[in-house]
C-alpha cells in the first residue's frame, strides 16, 4: 500500500472514530509503528490531524475535550505522570504550561482548592481552567497556530520578559540523552527556551514512548533541566545515561 493510500485510510478512520491508537492503525494498515509514526507526523504537520499520547485526534476533537478527562486513561501512562505533576504545585505559585497534550490534562485536573497563576500560550488550555475559580489564567497572546493550537511569534516572546514564575511544565516530542529535548518545529523549540528563561525551575513531563525519540530541532540538552517525570520508575533502565539529573 502506497504512503498516500496509508494516510487517506488514516484520515477516513478519524471522521468516525475521533481518537485512533497508533497500534491499532498499525495492526489495521498492517505496516510497522514507526511507519505509522511517520504517516502520523507528516499528517499532523499538515494540519490535518493531532498526535496526542498513544494515538490521534483530530484537530477539533481536541477543542472539546475540557472537562470531561476522557483523553486521560485511569491507570493510564499519561495519569502517572499528571499525578507526579501535581504534587509540584503548591498556593501561590506562578506557573507556565505550554500547549500540549500532557499540559492540557494537567491544567484538567489541578484541585480546585490550589490558588495559582497560570500563564499559558494555548487558548484550550486556558478554557479547560474555566472552572478552577482560584486558579488566574494568563493567556499570551501573538500569531495563533491553528496546527498547534498555540500563539507564538515576538508578541509573546516578549511578554514572557515580563514573568519569574516559580515553575515551567514543558512539553516535549523526544528526549534523548545524546540530543537532549527535542521538537518537531523550530519556532516552537525557540519559544520553549524563552519560558525556561523566565523560569526559576523547569520540569519536562515525559511519557515512556518520548524517551529515546530524536527530533528535528533541540529545545536544550538534558541537563538544563530541573526535573524530569515520567511514567516509569527513576532506576528503570530507559533513563539509564541521564547522569545528574532529577527523575520522579
Amino acid at each position: 500500500m502506497l504512503k498516500e493510500e496509508r494516510q487517506q485510510l488514516i484520515l477516513d478512520h478519524l471522521k468516525t472514530a475521533k481518537k485512533i491508537n497508533l497500534g491499532d492503525l498499525s495492526s489495521m494498515l498492517t505496516v510497522s509503528y514507526d511507519s505509522v509514526r511517520r504517516d502520523v507526523i507528516e499528517l499532523e504537520d499538515k494540519g490535518l490531524l493531532k498526535k496526542v499520547h498513544g494515538g490521534v485526534v483530530s484537530n477539533s476533537y481536541l477543542n472539546i475535550l475540557s472537562g470531561q478527562r476522557k483523553g486521560v486513561k485511569k491507570g493510564g501512562d499519561l495519569e502517572i505522570v499528571i499525578k507526579k505533576a501535581i504534587s509540584f504545585l503548591k498556593d501561590n505559585q506562578i506557573v507556565i504550561l505550554d500547549g500540549g497534550t500532557t499540559n492540557f490534562f494537567l491544567a484538567e485536573q489541578i484541585p480546585k482548592n490550589l490558588t495559582l497563576t497560570v500563564i499559558t500560550n494555548s487558548p484550550p488550555l486556558a478554557m479547560a481552567l474555566n472552572e478552577h475559580s482560584n486558579v488566574e489564567v494568563i493567556l499570551l497572546g501573538g500569531r495563533y497556530y491553528k496546527r498547534y493550537q498555540i500563539a507564538m511569534g515576538p508578541e509573546v516572546s516578549n511578554q514572557l520578559k515580563r514573568f519569574n514564575a516559580d515553575i515551567y511544565f514543558m512539553g516535549v516530542n523526544g528526549l534523548d540523552v545524546d540530543k537532549g529535548l527535542t521538537l518537531r518545529n523550530y519556532e516552537e523549540s525557540i519559544l520553549k527556551q524563552q519560558m525556561m528563561a523566565s523560569s526559576k525551575s523547569t520540569i519536562c513531563c515525559v511519557v515512556e514512548e518520548k524517551i529515546g525519540v530524536v527530533e528535528a530541532y533541540q529545545i536544550c540538552p538534558y541537563t538544563k533541566i530541573d526535573k524530569l517525570i515520567t511514567n516509569i520508575e527513576p532506576d528503570s533502565i530507559e533513563l539509564l545515561g541521564f547522569d545528574g539529573l532529577e527523575k520522579v
